[in-house]
């Protein structure tokens, strides 16, 4: 009998979940930059957890250790879950939110001069 030459199915290059933690990763950088911003501009936290650790001086720690944690944990996850969509969701508003603020910042400081 002659064997068949099977071929071995490729994992793909790209883990399927990558581009979002990627993503996920990306929204917290901005996150992060956006809301030192605002913080520099005169604006205020409003999450208490995040507000605790920028009075600590810790913002950019539990930044760094919340944004790890949550890449890997939506990267080795085995199918995306809802909960991980809702994430990126989320942080896609907080974003957003936070762009929007910065940009009435620069409207008020504006109209103050």
């Amino acid at each position: 009998m002659k064997k068949r030459n099977r071929k071995k199915k490729r994992k793909p290059a790209f883990h399927k979940n990558a581009v979002m933690a990627l993503s996920f990763g990306a929204l917290n950088i901005a996150d992060y930059w956006t809301t030192k911003i605002i913080l520099k501009n005169g604006g205020r936290e409003c999450n208490p957890v995040v507000d605790f650790f920028i009075q600590k001086n810790k913002f950019g720690f539990f930044k760094i250790a919340t944004t790890l944690t949550g890449m890997l944990s939506i990267y080795t996850e085995e199918n995306p879950k809802f909960v991980s969509k809702g994430l990126l969701g989320l942080y896609g508003f907080v974003v957003v939110n936070n762009l929007k603020e910065i940009v009435l910042q620069k409207k008020e400081a504006k109209m103050g001069q």
